[in-house]
């Protein structure tokens, strides 16, 4: 392993950028979304990491832009001045449905609830029987999901990392620290 890798931030093995968290993130989707578990408990813990990693892109980010003077992209992506760290979350949770379900989710992964909800509303996660249309013969057994929930969205939770995935691909790519088509 390369020695300057490993002074920059020995606590990430050999992730070191935004865009290495994102493939990190990728693996975890393209896992979760090509095998997903049939134990729940399991997927569960998939979509959990996978949430995580999406919502801790935000401080890679802001970071590496930090580090290379570029701070003023953050401000064309968000059309106004994002004035810090704490800043650019906020402006992130509440311009994303899907990334305001992604830090409630990661948030209480970590402090075991939310906080600031940004006036928006709560996530609620549950296991809910996922039955096809047009499919009488369900079974029933098999058609468990995870599933997340607002008062406006209801997605599944590995179609929320999946989704996640692409809007962090967007914005890495948009902010230049993601080659296009690098990943996919």
């Amino acid at each position: 392993m390369n020695a300057e890798l490993i002074s920059r931030n020995a606590l990430t093995f050999s992730l070191q950028t935004p865009a290495d968290l994102y493939r990190k993130l990728h693996f975890e989707v393209l896992t979760l979304y090509n095998n997903p578990s049939s134990d729940l408990t399991q997927r569960a813990y998939a979509v959990m990491n996978a949430v995580t990693s999406a919502w801790q892109l935000k401080d890679w980010v802001f970071h590496a832009l930090e580090e290379a003077g570029k701070l003023d992209l953050l401000d064309t992506l968000a059309a106004r001045k994002i004035k810090g760290r704490k800043d650019f979350g906020d402006f992130l949770a509440k311009n994303s449905p899907w990334l305001n379900i992604c830090f409630q989710l990661a948030t209480a992964a970590k402090h075991f609830g939310v906080t600031e909800t940004f006036g928006l509303p709560q996530v609620i996660t549950s296991i809910e029987q996922n039955a096809q249309p047009g499919n009488e013969l369900v079974d029933m057994a098999g058609t468990q999901e995870i599933m997340v929930r607002t008062r406006n969205n209801s997605i599944s939770g590995t179609d929320l990392v999946l989704l996640l995935d692409y809007i962090w691909d967007d914005v890495l790519v948009g902010l230049g620290l993601l080659e296009k088509d690098a990943v996919r």
